[in-house]
């Protein structure tokens, strides 16, 4: 089930965030290539810098252990303060069940650090959107980053 992504207040995020953001997504045009479908993947750091890839539960697996995948990689961050978690995936810009799943661990596992999730990023070909405070950013196309 999905729902449009309309945030009710919005927050801008930092400008190094946004720039970081836009990395994301032409990483993500450029290692999808022309496939059409490509599979959710969730990332907990910063974007456009470090950053861990979580590994892919399956869209059945359950709410703790996305939690402790999202608790592990801020173990694994040299500095988690400051980390954002963001899910990149084929369609459109909008939250399904996969996304709000990796949202509530996020929540979690950013909890159990002592940390609150300033921001959770659904981004696709075209754009991003914070789950959390509302900001977005839309382009008709984006270009695949340089080789």
């Amino acid at each position: 089930m999905t729902r449009p992504v309309t945030p009710h207040a919005t927050r801008a995020l930092p400008p190094a965030v946004v720039a970081g953001l836009r990395a994301e997504v032409r990483r993500f045009v450029t290692e999808a290539g022309t496939r059409r479908l490509v599979p959710a993947t969730c990332r907990v750091g910063r974007p456009g810098g470090a950053s861990l890839l979580l590994p892919g539960p399956g869209s059945d697996a359950d709410a703790g252990l996305r939690a402790d995948l999202v608790e592990r990689a801020l173990d694994g961050l040299e500095d988690a303060r400051g980390a954002l978690a963001w899910v990149a995936r084929s369609g459109p810009l909008l939250a399904g069940d996969e996304e709000l799943a990796w949202h509530a661990a996020a929540r979690a596992g950013f909890g159990r650090h002592g940390l609150e999730v300033a921001a959770f990023v659904v981004l696709n070909r075209h754009g991003w959107v914070d789950l959390v405070g509302g900001d977005q950013r839309r382009w008709s196309r984006v270009r695949a980053a340089p080789r």
